[in-house]
């Protein structure tokens, strides 16, 4: 078998908005957005775009940034909502508002399994949790 992506990083055009460690996007016209709906097929964020003085940098649409794709197994950090308490590896769903992520999975997306210390409890939105991306693109229902 021929590998087509070790990494499993890919670097996709954006849409011209911030982008999110840890968030969840999805292609719109072509360049990645933050996703709302908890059915979408997504993709990661790697990193934040961040300029030279450390502050989030809006994008110009067309410009690219890292995202891992799912199914590719790595572990990597996922944004959570706040207070939903995660246990090692329980399935992880897409969650309903701002590209982030939880525990329930009415109607969503599965991206993973949970692979942090057992028993932490997430206490703001956008808190990043250790997430294996085991699950392939399209998720489970």
């Amino acid at each position: 078998m021929a590998v087509v992506n070790e990494s499993g990083m890919v670097n996709f055009q954006c849409a011209g908005e911030i982008i999110y460690e840890g968030h969840c996007y999805v292609p719109s016209s072509g360049r990645m957005t933050k996703t709302t709906t908890v059915s979408d097929d997504v993709v990661i964020a790697a990193e934040s775009s961040i300029d030279d003085l450390g502050v989030a940098k809006l994008l110009t649409a067309g410009q690219t940034m890292p995202f891992f794709v799912p199914g590719c197994g790595k572990t990597v950090k996922v944004a959570s909502k706040t207070t939903i308490t995660y246990t090692l590896l329980c399935a992880v769903y897409l969650s309903t508002t701002d590209g982030l992520v939880d525990t329930s999975s009415s109607g969503a997306t599965m991206i993973g399994h949970y692979a942090g210390p057992n028993n932490v409890a997430t206490s703001a939105d956008g808190d990043l949790i250790d997430v294996i991306l085991d699950v392939p693109i399209g998720g489970l229902a």
